[in-house]
């Protein structure tokens, strides 16, 4: 459930995004199996970040750490997350297909 809302949330950031075009650094965005293994790894950490919030914890430093963690173990620079949801936000049905991959992971995981 808590998965769920997370990955809604994102795909609605992305919606609104679609408004007006937005243009990603020099056209870099990171490949689709990076990109999969990323997403999953945000959602799991927010996720984290609810269940936390949730028992009274202080988890705006713990995200934030969470996603530090996360950037340098996939080996990524903030730019190149930035530029990767500006260009996934402009390629929604591709956006979709990736999301679907993110959930077939975590459902995966869960099991």
């Amino acid at each position: 459930m808590k998965i769920s809302v997370s990955i809604l949330s994102l795909l609605l950031f992305f919606s609104m995004c679609k408004e007006k075009e937005v243009k990603a650094y020099s056209g870099y965005h990171l490949p689709r199996k990076n990109m999969i293994a990323l997403l999953t790894d945000i959602v799991l950490a927010e996720g984290n970040e609810k269940v936390l919030h949730k028992y009274g914890y202080n988890t705006k430093v713990l995200l934030d750490s969470s996603y530090q963690f996360i950037y340098k173990k996939q080996n990524i620079k903030n730019w190149q997350m930035d530029s990767s949801f500006k260009y996934y936000a402009n390629h929604p049905t591709e956006f979709q297909v990736l999301m679907d991959e993110v959930i077939e992971n975590l459902n995966r995981l869960e099991n």
